[in-house]
């Protein structure tokens, strides 16, 4: 059974409120503590869920007729893309747990900024090899 685009959803949910909220808190509203722990709150869920989604695609890609069907220019990319938005959002998710509401303004954006970057690739890239299988 393959479950890479039933926990992708939730995953991809996750991860733009967590990046989106970080972004709010660390552009406009540092005295809002509600919207730094809600994107905590949603980090931390899209920590679990992100590795959860790494591993389901990682055995999604293995399978034989996504080798056969699934070309290099789109797979490639997208795995790896994958792998290092799992790797950010843990590391991610370690810093802003132990800064708290005290991370660095510049830091909190970049993170923000890269994480939907990320994750905008990684979705866009998704939705291309969606295509190819129906």
């Amino acid at each position: 059974m393959n479950l890479h685009p039933l926990v992708i959803y939730f995953t991809v949910g996750a991860l733009f409120a967590t990046y989106v909220g970080y972004f709010i808190y660390f552009t406009f509203m540092r005295s809002k503590s509600f919207i730094f722990y809600y994107s905590l709150t949603n980090h931390a869920v899209a920590t679990v869920l992100s590795i959860l989604a790494a591993i389901t695609g990682l055995e999604m890609a293995a399978a034989q007729y996504v080798q056969q069907k699934a070309p290099f220019i789109f797979l490639f990319p997208h795995k790896w893309m994958g792998l290092f938005l799992v790797l950010f959002t843990l590391l991610a998710f370690v810093y802003m747990w132990i800064k708290q509401r005290d991370a660095n303004r510049k830091i909190g954006i970049a993170i923000s900024v890269l994480g939907l970057l990320l994750s905008l690739g990684v979705v866009i890239l998704g939705w291309l090899l969606r295509l190819i299988f129906f």
